[in-house]
């Protein structure tokens, strides 16, 4: 189990490991914060995601 909070409102909540949570289920903002858990391994949120020649 993951453990979130939202930063925008605050809520609490809760996924398996198996599951992303993007969104919050409460105000559907995207800034939530990994409160417990293991970590979700992928690319940093400023990354690009192509290459410029």
């Amino acid at each position: 189990m993951r453990r979130y909070r939202c930063i925008v409102c605050d809520h609490k909540f809760e996924t398996e490991n198996n599951e992303d949570a993007y969104k919050c289920p409460k105000c559907r903002e995207r800034f939530v914060e990994l409160v417990e858990g293991p970590r979700v391994k992928g690319k940093q949120w400023g990354s690009k995601s192509y290459s410029v020649k």
